[in-house]
């Protein structure tokens, strides 16, 4: 089977579902058809761990007026289908009306799907368990100081359609190749982790990936402790950037939440809440980015929208229906699964993020790094970030990858050291915002970044 193959068989099915509809006196109906092929590698002290398998599944919105029932079925049989077209019937005419809901998208209009690499598809197992090995031959086995290394590979071919009775008939697909190292190091008691990955839509060799990681816990060794409480400045390479970054902003940019009056950025709507050096967008459309769709889960085509402009929020995110309720046109944000990975087409849409960008402005991380007298940068993702307090702004993390600057290098590697601070504040005056953004697994990419003065203890 090709990668068109798989377009051509999800489409087909969305239109059956429909006529089905039709043939069932369903006067109004959507049809969401999800198809996923999976398969992942890990490997952790000897032990393989192998997965293959595939994710089918429709789900069924039917509305009768105002009222909408939701139901979904796995596999694609005709039974299957025509059921839970009847039990989403059922369960719409015993439903209270929803004032938000007005129809489901009526056009067949579509953006365009992101890179798909048709390689990706035969990935089998045994390739994936290839290219551990291979990770695995890089790293120098006879090395004490390793004490562990977790490894995996993954690859991930999905494609979704969505019909209506309303005569949308569209759909999308993705190749994701992902892989990974876990390192944990130590030496004379002095226990550091590290990782690596590479996540991409087309194949990649991640053959470098073991070596990195342990080459980045080695540079943590010998670190010594911080034994003080300071404000200082802190800097963050670009994949911690990308991870402090998306607590705040995908939970606060919700257009649902902004109707349903608990979003916290509420009553900010075209004020500053941000230096004016900062520029956050959301695309769905960047070739190279595990995110991009043609359309959303709704079947709406998949754009770019300007969050936040030189510092001013201009818009929240929004579906059709909470887009209706704000007087507003959808940004095609409406997701199925949501954020904490659920099963698509068990899901009825929601609204979240499509892929976050901060837009880099003017200096490297190594020039950042050069201009400050004393401060912290923070390697490695840190502990605690989602504790954080999204209606305050308050956060505490603790980093166990940080090193001490000292008049523009990095003096020695730090052990573990808590940062305190405030979201909010942190907003109206970054220090440096970086130009090497990169891509990120979060749902926000963002390039290196430095922070006014935070609380540093250890």
């Amino acid at each position: 089977m090709e990668l068109e193959d798989i377009r051509e068989k999800i489409l087909n099915i969305a239109d059956t579902a429909i006529k089905y509809a039709r043939d069932l006196n369903i006067p109004t109906a959507e049809a969401f058809v999800y198809n996923s092929f999976e398969t992942s590698l890990e490997e952790n002290k000897g032990k393989v761990d192998s997965r293959d398998g595939i994710v089918q599944g429709v789900g069924i919105r039917v509305a009768v007026g105002k009222r909408v029932g939701f139901s979904s079925c796995t596999g694609f049989s005709e039974k299957s289908i025509k059921e839970a077209l009847e039990k989403a019937h059922a369960i719409a005419k015993a439903s209270p009306e929803n004032p938000l809901f007005e129809s489901f998208v009526s056009e067949s209009k579509q953006s365009k799907d992101g890179i798909l690499d048709s390689e990706i598809l035969y990935l089998t197992p045994e390739k994936l368990a290839d290219k551990v090995s291979e990770l695995l031959y890089q790293v120098d086995k006879n090395d004490q100081r390793i004490t562990g290394l977790a490894v995996n590979a993954d690859k991930v071919v999905r494609g979704y359609a969505i019909g209506t009775t309303e005569g949308c008939l569209v759909s999308t697909l993705t190749t994701v190749f992902g892989g990974s190292a876990y390192a944990v190091v130590m030496k004379e008691g002095d226990r550091k982790t590290a990782s690596e990955f590479v996540i991409s839509r087309k194949n990649e060799d991640i053959s470098e990936l073991g070596k990195k990681a342990v080459a980045k816990g080695f540079q943590h060794l010998g670190s010594k402790p911080f034994n003080a409480t300071e404000e200082l400045p802190i800097i963050l390479h670009p994949y911690t950037s990308s991870a402090f970054l998306s607590v705040p902003f995908i939970q606060s940019l919700s257009g649902a939440a902004y109707v349903e009056k608990r979003n916290p950025l509420g009553n900010k709507l075209d004020k500053k809440i941000a230096d004016e050096r900062f520029n956050l967008i959301d695309s769905g459309q960047i070739p190279e980015s595990q995110s991009t769709v043609a359309i959303d889960g709704e079947g709406s085509p998949v754009g770019e929208t300007q969050i936040i402009e030189k510092g001013i929020l201009k818009t929240f995110l929004y579906d059709r229906m909470y887009a209706k309720a704000a007087n507003t046109e959808t940004t095609a944000n409406a997701s199925r699964g949501g954020m904490m990975g659920g099963i698509p087409f068990e899901s009825i849409p929601s609204v979240s993020p499509r892929k976050l960008i901060v837009e880099p402005v003017q200096k490297n991380l190594e020039e950042q790094i050069a201009e400050i007298d004393k401060g912290i940068y923070i390697e490695e993702t840190p502990i605690g970030l989602f504790t954080a307090n999204v209606i305050t702004g308050d956060f505490s993390i603790t980093s166990n990858n940080a090193f001490l600057i000292e008049k523009g290098e990095l003096a020695f590697p730090l052990r573990s050291v808590s940062i305190a601070g405030n979201y909010f504040k942190v907003f109206e005056s970054f220090i440096s915002i970086g130009n090497d953004l990169i891509q990120s697994p979060w749902p926000l990419n963002a390039p290196s970044i430095s922070l006014e003065d935070l609380t540093i203890s250890g």
